[in-house]
Parts: structure tokens; C-alpha cells; sequence
């Protein structure tokens, strides 16, 4: 309730009424809640929780380099409250169905060498941060939801699947990368174009992660020929922009499964922390798909099939 009536406050002071009703929207899997009142947007961000100076400088930047984000009308970081241009209500996922649903992603495809030539300054997707995201899987997993940990040969083979993601990571060309770019972090606005939200931990990092994170979504399945497609389609676009040079199509598809490898894990790993330190069961129905993801890169990767009996005995 204090959270709801300092919003309360900062609505008035933006917009200038006295007694704002702005609407709720929507929450997400961080402690955000979004708000709507007269055609603009009112976030809650909870300063102690959510990176706001970064979402901030990052709205700035990435508008500045043509990628279209909400634009920042107001803030109070001291106390976690933003005014941000409204995007409308229609997400890519919704948008992105029936007839539409192979233009759209295509589109979204076409989005990512501009991204990629994003310029800033960005904390680095580097081995550690790698190394540190897998943590999430073993921590909340394993350990929180499984309630099990790796005996040490098993650690071992665990150890030697990280070091081959995070080489992996490392061995790309690294560009900016948003880092949650699917089908409920993409909008489409009222004259078409799409747009792109949640980019606060935008990073420095490998080429194929945000084309991974949108062909392999955790909330949506693609038909593999299509996937296929769309990882053909974004290299080439690539290979045009000058970003690649000399990479084959059997060397990119394999950034992708070992990058989407790493964020699989970790996604899951997130999925059973909202479960068991926050309270939120509702992102448990996304596991079999993304445990399907770590499975299928598992099986087909030559050098990691003590790996993916592993996975086959932990995944469920």
C-alpha cells in the first residue's frame, strides 16, 4: 500500500491532477508493476530491486541509435517511480499469430543488426557473468526445487558443459546485446513498428543471444524448420552488415544451440527461484519447454554426451 500511494503521488505531480486512477497493466517476473493513466505509462520500480538510473540512461541511448524504446517523460529515482511513453497494449506475442506469425518474426529478425551496432558503455557477458548465471540452475533447480546437488563426477561433467558455453560465449563477435529480446519484450505500436521494452541489463556479449532468446522463446514454440529460417535469415543479415565475415551456417547454428544452451539453464534455474523464494508458481508451465531446449542442444552436441545423460536423469 505505501508502495501504491507514493505512486499515487508522483502520477498527480506528472500529470497534474489531484486525484489520478491510473489502471494497472501489468506486473512481471521482476517486482515492476505498470500503470496507465492518460495515455502515458507509470512505473513502480522499487529502487532497492530494479536497475532504474540504468533503464533510464539506456532509454536515451538506444533511441538515439534508432532502436525504439519507451522514452523516459519523468522519474524520481530516489524513490523508484517512472513516466515512460505508452507503446500501446499490443505485444509481439499477440500480434505474432495465425497468418502473421512468420512476417512478424521475420521482422523482429530484421531488428538485430541494429541492435547489435548499438553504441555505449555496457558490463561485459564474460565468463564470469556466464559461470554466474549457470550458479542459478544448480541453486534454485537442483538444489531449492530438486532438492539434490552434483557428486563430484558429475560436477565435473558439469563443469567441463560450462566451459564450452562460456568459450563458446567468448569466441563470438560481441555487440549489444538486450539480453530478454522475445515475444512479451517486443510491442507493436499503433503505426506497426515494433518496439522494444524491458532492456535495463542490456550487456556487452556474444552475437547469437538475442537471436536465440527470440527463436527459442521460453513462452512460445517455433517449428524447427522455421527456427532454422530465422538463424539462417539473421546471419545472413549479419554477414551483409560486415558484423560476421567467413561464418558458416554450420558454425552460427552452433553459437546458437551452446549460447541458447547457457540461457536455458539459466531461465529455468529463474523460473524455480520465482517458485520458491518469491511465491510465484506461475512461470513453472514454461519448464518442459525450456528443459526441452537443454535436452535437444544436449543430444546433438558431439562433445557433450556425458552431459546430456546427465540432463536426461535431472530434468523433468
Amino acid at each position: 500500500m505505501e508502495r501504491y500511494e507514493g505512486l499515487l503521488r508522483f502520477v498527480a505531480a506528472v500529470s497534474g491532477e489531484e486525484d489520478p486512477r491510473p489502471e494497472m497493466v501489468s506486473g512481471d517476473a521482476s517486482f515492476r508493476k505498470y500503470y496507465r493513466f492518460r495515455e502515458q505509462i507509470y512505473v513502480d520500480a522499487p529502487p532497492a530491486t530494479e536497475k532504474n538510473r540504468e533503464f533510464v540512461y539506456l532509454s536515451e541511448v538506444y533511441n538515439r541509435s534508432g532502436v525504439h524504446v519507451p522514452r523516459i517523460l519523468a522519474a524520481d529515482l530516489l524513490n523508484g517511480y517512472l513516466c515512460v511513453e505508452d507503446l500501446g497494449s499490443l505485444m509481439f506475442s499477440e500480434a505474432a499469430a495465425g497468418d502473421r506469425l512468420e512476417d512478424m518474426y521475420r521482422r523482429a529478425v530484421d531488428l538485430l543488426p541494429s541492435l547489435a551496432r548499438i553504441s555505449g558503455s555496457f558490463q561485459p557477458f564474460d565468463r564470469e557473468f556466464v559461470l554466474r548465471e549457470l550458479q542459478i540452475f544448480l541453486d534454485w533447480y537442483l538444489g531449492a526445487h530438486l532438492g539434490r546437488t552434483l557428486d563430484p563426477a558429475e560436477r565435473q561433467i558439469w563443469d567441463q558443459a560450462a566451459d564450452l558455453m562460456a568459450a563458446t560465449c567468448a569466441a563470438q563477435p560481441q555487440i549489444t546485446m538486450h539480453r530478454d529480446f522475445h515475444s512479451r519484450n517486443i510491442m507493436v505500436t499503433d503505426d506497426g513498428s515494433l518496439a522494444l521494452v524491458d532492456f535495463q541489463d542490456t550487456v556487452t556479449g556474444p552475437l547469437t543471444y538475442d537471436l536465440v532468446s527470440l527463436v527459442k522463446d521460453c513462452y512460445v514454440t517455433l517449428e524447427p524448420a522455421f527456427r532454422e529460417e530465422l538463424t539462417e535469415r539473421a546471419r545472413e543479415a549479419f554477414l551483409r552488415e560486415g558484423i560476421i565475415c567467413g561464418i558458416s551456417r554450420e558454425e552460427f547454428a552452433r553459437w546458437v544451440d551452446l549460447t541458447g544452451m547457457q540461457r536455458h539453464l539459466k531461465a529455468a534455474g529463474i523460473f524455480c527461484r520465482l517458485l520458491h523464494r518469491d511465491g510465484r508458481d506461475g512461470y513453472l508451465r514454461y519448464l518442459p519447454r525450456t528443459c526441452g531446449y537443454i535436452r535437444e542442444v544436449a543430444g546433438r552436441v558431439p562433445e557433450l554426451g556425458d552431459f546430456a545423460a546427465l540432463m536426461e536423469d535431472i530434468l523433468q
